[in-house]
């Protein structure tokens, strides 16, 4: 069981470091480049066709989501790091504790959270 826990653990520290990486390497970056479009023949198709506030509210609502995924992953972040100071403090049985599986699920699921609001944004 020992092995097992230690796995876990370094699988929970490799997760929050790239997790931690791609933020980071997020940060200096401007959302995706929008593509030009082509116009069809009858002309409708230029950009200015959306309005000016439409483009506003898809701005603030990603910045937003940003500011979220921050957020949350900061807070995996601290997670994790008390998941690892409990664990280190746990004696070497063969038992988890439940505090410690309560706070690895809190963990999962956090990251569940992170990749969702990924994905949309």
């Amino acid at each position: 069981m020992q092995t097992g826990r230690r796995s876990f653990l370094s699988m929970i520290v490799v997760t929050l470091a790239g997790v931690r990486a791609v933020f980071a390497g997020q940060q200096g970056q401007s959302p995706m480049p929008r593509l030009p479009q082509i116009p069809d023949a009858s002309g409708s198709g230029s950009l200015g066709d959306e309005p000016i506030s439409r483009k506003r509210d898809l701005k603030e609502q990603l910045k937003e989501n940003q500011k979220n995924l921050r957020r949350d992953a900061d807070h995996l972040l601290q997670l994790a790091q008390e998941l690892k100071d409990e664990a280190d403090k746990t004696e070497q049985t063969d038992v988890l504790s439940l505090s410690l599986i309560h706070r690895a699920e809190e963990i999962e699921k956090l990251a569940r959270q992170i990749k969702g609001l990924a994905r949309s944004a």
